[in-house]
């Protein structure tokens, strides 16, 4: 299991099992089982795996893992959140979209986008701040265009 995994499935356990409330408090958690992990790297990791803050038993607020099982519906769920908080424009060019990111957000753009598997994308490349999704004609770019921004913030 690489460390990934294993900090992913350490995650889900203590979240199923503790009331956690904060990032820290997950932190801490990890670190006591010889996980280390930054802040940024505990975000994405949450993001992820879907895990939402919800109202605890007890008052406050807890980390919970969402009740669907469904890997497609919480993927999409990912890449839309991706979609509507980081992409700043998109634009097509033949058979390739281009789509432009905050700085620093292309590489997590461009895995949801690969993950899920829209037959319109033949390939993706991703720098610091854009996407070049190729697809195999004009038609299907327009569809991948239109996909994209249905997604996200621009219009």
């Amino acid at each position: 299991m690489n460390a990934k995994s294993r900090r992913h499935a350490m995650i889900r356990e203590l979240i199923s099992r503790q009331q956690i409330s904060s990032h820290e408090r997950l932190a801490e958690a990890l670190s006591a089982r010889q996980i280390e992990v930054s802040q940024s790297t505990l975000s994405k990791d949450l993001r992820e795996l879907g895990v939402v803050r919800a109202p605890g038993a007890t008052g406050g607020f807890r980390y919970t893992m969402p009740a669907e099982t469904d890997t497609t519906q919480r993927e999409m769920q990912i890449l839309e959140r991706e979609l509507r908080d980081y992409v700043t424009d998109v634009a097509r060019a033949q058979n390739m979209v281009i789509v432009k990111t905050m700085s620093g957000h292309a590489q997590a753009v461009c895995e949801a986008i690969d993950r899920m598997e829209w037959e319109e994308v033949m390939g993706t490349l991703a720098g610091e701040n854009t996407i070049f999704a190729v697809a195999s004609a004009e038609p299907q770019a327009r569809v991948l265009e239109a996909r994209i921004r249905e997604r996200s913030a621009v219009l």
